[in-house]
């Protein structure tokens, strides 16, 4: 019982209950900064990734997927080129701007897309293989690789790989 009126006797010193209060504020600070971090992580893990409700949305209103051709390449099950162009970005680079669905109902750990490339005279005059890692099952990827080929016009997809 001595214990109880000294705990309570040294809860009303003076002072105390600031401290105590201070104490509370910094560990609450703490936690919204762990908090922010954590919604940071998530959000970076999924970017450049579109959820399967928007990603089947967009696939339909856009072409028709390409079909990997036959080859060396191995086509990983459930991946579809929606989408492929050669653009320059905000910077004035040449790029090859993309999407890719992945329509199987499991994560790729890493996916890379093999696109030939062609000029104006239909010409290859390269590849350009962008990839990707955790790609989630029933989300599209979408991609920007930047194209040393100055003079393509085109990108047709030679195939995929990846485990």
């Amino acid at each position: 019982m001595d214990n109880c009126k000294l705990v309570a006797s040294n809860a009303s010193a003076p002072g105390h209950s600031e401290r105590m209060g201070k104490q509370m504020k910094l560990a609450t600070a703490s936690q919204y900064r762990f908090l922010i971090t954590a919604v940071i992580v998530t959000l970076t893990a999924s970017c450049n990734q579109t959820p399967p409700e928007q990603a089947a949305a967009k696939s339909e209103a856009q072409a028709p997927p390409v079909a990997t051709p036959e080859g060396s390449k191995a086509a990983l099950s459930g991946l579809s080129l929606v989408d492929a162009k050669i653009a320059r970005n905000s910077a004035g680079t040449l790029v090859v701007q993309g999407r890719v669905n992945n329509a199987s109902k499991q994560a790729i750990g890493h996916a890379a897309a093999e696109l030939r490339l062609f000029d104006k005279n239909g010409e290859a005059i390269g590849t350009v293989t962008p990839t990707v890692n955790n790609l989630q099952a029933g989300f599209a990827w979408n991609f920007e690789t930047e194209i040393e080929q100055q003079n393509a016009v085109s990108a047709k997809l030679v195939g995929f790989t990846g485990k």
